[in-house]
């Protein structure tokens, strides 16, 4: 195999075409297409790990959303930077919620052990992120899409 040749096809400027072609040439609505968005940064923030992409077409499908902008916006939480600082956010968040402050120690919880022990911390709180995240995400991208589109 030509590993180099196989890279190129990633790389980031044909994303970003590939973004700005679905979005600009997309026969859907601004309300539809920054739905699409919201859903699947939600879906990439929420603790749904190994059936995001599945859930994020079906529920793009069901909705009748744009399937190509909620797939690309989900497999942002894919991208190796982003993992622990989910984690980070979705437990803080947790934290927040159900004792009213931050904690100054976070576990290590890249292991299944300690994320276990604070699993309902971390689901409650990756939820609501997600949502949070997800609602910000639609607004500004329905708000740039009304201006400029």
């Amino acid at each position: 195999m030509n590993y180099p040749k196989y890279l190129q096809k990633f790389q980031l400027n044909k994303l970003k075409k590939a973004i700005v072609t679905e979005v600009t040439c997309a026969n859907n609505s601004d309300l539809v297409i920054a739905l699409s968005l919201g859903l699947g940064i939600f879906l990439a923030f929420s603790p749904v790990w190994g059936f995001q992409t599945v859930l994020a077409v079906s529920l793009a499908f069901l909705f009748r959303l744009n399937k190509a902008l909620t797939l690309i916006t989900v497999n942002i939480s894919s991208i190796p930077p982003f993992i622990p600082l989910i984690l980070i956010a979705g437990y803080q968040t947790g934290a927040l919620v159900l004792t009213g402050s931050f904690q100054k120690e976070v576990p290590q919880l890249m292991s299944f052990k300690s994320l276990g022990e604070n699993y309902y911390q971390f689901v409650i709180g990756s939820l609501i992120f997600a949502f949070l995240v997800g609602a910000l995400f639609f607004i500004v991208a329905y708000l740039i899409l009304k201006k400029f589109r």
